[in-house]
């Protein structure tokens, strides 16, 4: 009996189908790999921006402890070195040259918690928070860290001025009482006492008392929360009671104040904060002006907005002009800025700070800059107008 053994052949047709199969397959397979390009070089470009927009410093190193990424913050943190310098670089190049010499050994296996350390910025050492953070691949194999470092130096500064705050306000309130009797007590001898050389000296008395007293203002204002109970009031009123609050020492230095105001203006505003603002910049001004010379010009206005975001919007500025030295380029930078002051006989440095913040409470703002038509400071205060 004869066995055959039958062999199955692919026809020429069937080779076709296969093959154009195998094409549709590695065509969608290709494309596939092609999406998956896109979304990783997405994903990376999205992590990449969200990186680069934390206020973060942030280092990357490899399982060998090369340094491959640094994001701008770290290098705004550095201030005025090339961090990006160190790329492709030992990570213990880095850290030696900004953390006083210690290396990645002495760091140890730190985890998420931060370390306060010193690094170099600028020619100088800031204080900062370091995070250190091992990486590991799915084979629990190292594959590398990641630095964060975050500046911690003006949370440090702020928690010096909470605290210098808080002894302030104690401070003040312990000498404000007794002031409170002296000035009472020497304004009733001021009306006994007849022999005017004498009377000078204690109209000098009150003058001193009455600064003194301005100057604890400013410190339990700054010291304190503030929120704003808002009314409709007249500005020339306003105005009008600022300057009386102010007349010691506008009578003192002899400055002749010159007043333009549309006594039709209203806004809506905490009429004691605005008093308060009008007053630390009146008494700025008297102070910087040239005993019985000085003149102090005051006119307020509305305005719009003419760019950025409160484009439209309108305000009443309160420009107030001196003839006093003015500002210098530097001062201009800082006299906005708590305990910065420009006065030789000292001062606290708040009073236009407190203004500042006043105002922005309001919705406001403030600009400083330098007299054209008087040669010395000018101060402009904007204060929406009411709706």
């Amino acid at each position: 009996m004869e066995n055959k053994n039958t062999v199955s052949t692919l026809t020429g047709e069937d080779l076709k189908k296969a093959f154009e199969s195998f094409e549709a397959a590695s065509q969608k397979l290709s494309e596939y790999y092609k999406n998956l390009e896109e979304e990783v070089k997405d994903l990376k470009e999205n992590l990449n921006a969200v990186i680069e927009s934390l206020p973060l410093g942030i280092l990357i190193a490899d399982e060998n402890n090369v340094v491959r990424f640094i994001n701008k913050a770290l290098n705004e943190i550095s201030a005025g070195y090339n961090l990006f310098e160190y790329l492709n670089k030992d990570i213990d190049e880095f850290l030696k040259f900004f953390f006083n010499g210690e290396t990645l050994s002495d760091f140890g296996n730190r985890f998420f918690y931060p370390v306060e350390k010193n690094m170099k910025s600028g020619g100088k050492f800031i204080p900062v928070f370091l995070y250190l953070k091992n990486m590991k691949g799915a084979d629990k194999k190292n594959k590398g860290r990641i630095f964060i470092i975050q500046n911690i130096e003006e949370i440090k500064k702020m928690k010096r001025l909470a605290e210098l705050g808080e002894m302030s306000a104690k401070i003040a309130h312990e000498i404000r009482n007794p002031l409170g009797s002296i000035d009472l007590f020497a304004s009733i001898l001021r009306k006994e006492i007849k022999n005017e050389e004498h009377a000078e000296i204690i109209s000098n008395i009150i003058s001193a008392v009455k600064n003194m007293n301005s100057t604890i203002n400013n410190v339990l204002e700054f010291s304190k929360s503030v929120n704003p109970l808002f009314s409709k009031c007249r500005l020339s009123e306003i105005l009008n009671k600022s300057l009386m609050y102010s007349s010691y020492i506008i009578k003192e230095k002899g400055v002749n104040v010159i007043m333009e105001t549309d006594e039709n203006i209203v806004l809506k505003i905490d009429e004691n904060l605005i008093e308060r603002t009008f007053v630390n910049i009146i008494i700025n001004a008297a102070q910087s002006v040239q005993n019985f010379d000085g003149v102090i010009k005051i006119k307020s206005f509305e305005v719009s907005a003419q760019e950025g975001e409160n484009e439209g919007i309108k305000y009443v500025c309160t420009v107030f002009e001196d003839n006093g030295g003015g500002f210098t380029d530097e001062a201009l930078k800082k006299i906005f800025t708590p305990f910065f002051s420009t006065k030789k006989s000292g001062g606290t440095g708040l009073g236009l700070s407190i203004a500042l913040n006043n105002v922005i409470l309001h919705g406001g703002y403030i600009n400083a800059e330098n007299s054209k038509e008087t040669g010395g400071a000018k101060i402009s205060v904007f204060l929406p107008c009411m709706a």
